[in-house]
């Protein structure tokens, strides 16, 4: 089991995880603060700042830069919510509201053992106990469906759930990237819908090379 964490995050935390037996990547994260697997982001936030975050809009930005990347988005609060001020209580409430609608888990936990705890847990619910090393089987030659899968797979921000969702939706490759942008959008979102077809219609700029003489000439 692998988590990745933000070269930022407290060392404590990695410390703890790796006495769960989980093997911990670290390096910087622009969108949250634990990658799970290949779907799964978690960001991790103290009961104040998430309240800050809520009161000026930053909570919902950090949302949308995570759908980005990931289909599952965790936010974790490392105290209790009873620890907050009465009059934050209905800001608090309608701000979990909106998050559950769009799909977002907010779960508090009390200290840094429980974030390590949970990202254990996690991380064995999301890949299993599947061995780190791979049997060696004999290849064979990949199936159409599969192919155009992974052709799907490849392009920025789309991936497996996102992959399966569209040939469930339109069949084909050819028709997925027929497909309009509304018709996208309805399947995976208007971040991805939109930087689908921003690659599909980007012109190519072939690269200029350099000859030797001119080369020469600069130095």
């Amino acid at each position: 089991m692998r988590v990745i964490m933000d070269d930022r995050e407290p060392e404590l935390i990695e410390r703890l995880l790796r006495k769960h037996g989980i093997i911990v990547e670290r390096r910087r994260i622009e969108v949250s603060d634990y990658l799970v697997g290949t779907n799964v982001c978690v960001e991790r936030k103290s009961l104040s700042d998430f309240i800050k975050s809520i009161y000026d809009g930053r909570l919902f930005d950090q949302v949308e830069q995570m759908r980005t990347s990931c289909e599952v988005i965790i936010i974790l609060v490392e105290e209790p919510y009873f620890h907050l001020k009465r009059s934050a209580v209905p800001h608090y409430l309608g701000a979990l509201s909106s998050l559950a609608l769009r799909g977002v888990s907010v779960i508090h936990v009390t200290s840094p053992e429980d974030t390590a705890r949970f990202l254990a847990y996690l991380s064995r619910k999301v890949e299993g106990d599947r061995p780190s090393v791979i049997p060696v089987k004999r290849r064979r030659r990949p199936k159409s469906w599969e192919e155009a899968y992974a052709v799907l797979v490849s392009f920025p921000s789309i991936g497996p759930k996102s992959a399966e969702k569209l040939l469930n939706e339109f069949g084909t490759l050819k028709d997925v990237f027929s497909a309009d942008f509304h018709k996208l959008k309805r399947v995976v979102g208007e971040a991805k819908a939109r930087k689908l077809q921003e690659v599909l219609n980007a012109p190519f700029r072939p690269v200029k090379e350099a000859k030797l003489e001119e080369l020469e000439d600069q130095g």
